[in-house]
């Protein structure tokens, strides 16, 4: 019982008990531009963690591209095929790999260098840090063009070119 006579099966029906907080309290809101302009530590922060992202998409983008083509030989590797059979090849069995092992993982990889260029151009019209994303660029393109046109020729001439 209250002292007004009243008694509450649970403490969170006690009017004592109930605190109203502002939303606008209850939230930590995100900081404006202003704040990155004055604060240092939070354009630092920024940088930081631009960078960050930037290191960790050079890296996961080859490594999925890799693992793309990886999937793509076991499994042709294990179904089998007339090229396999005939002895002419151990990986690549099928005219149908000979087209997904290139296209798959080489539209990956074109995504991913793509995708690295307009990041980099998101983060310079926003002021960001731009230069880490733009080195990437000088990463993930080379790697693109290198994988389309090392294994390109066996989306067009098949295995039989040899």
């Amino acid at each position: 019982m209250d002292s007004h006579g009243k008694s509450y099966s649970h403490r969170s029906d006690d009017p004592d008990q109930h605190v109203t907080v502002d939303k606008a309290d209850s939230t930590p809101s995100k900081p404006s531009q202003l704040d990155y302009e004055l604060d240092p530590l939070l354009r630092l922060e920024q940088h930081t963690r631009s960078t960050h992202q930037a290191i960790v998409y050079v890296i996961v983008v080859p490594l999925i591209t890799l693992l793309a083509a990886g999937i793509i030989l076991i499994i042709s590797h294990n179904q089998g095929g007339p090229d396999c059979d005939a002895g002419e090849s151990a990986w690549i069995c099928s005219r149908t790999y000979e087209i997904l092992f290139p296209v798959v993982p080489g539209a990956i990889a074109l995504i991913g260098a793509l995708g690295g260029v307009w990041t980099t151009y998101i983060k310079w019209a926003r002021y960001d840090r731009w230069r880490p994303w733009l080195a990437i660029c000088w990463v993930l393109i080379p790697f693109a063009l290198g994988w389309i046109t090392s294994t390109g020729w066996m989306a067009i001439a098949g295995l039989d070119y040899r």
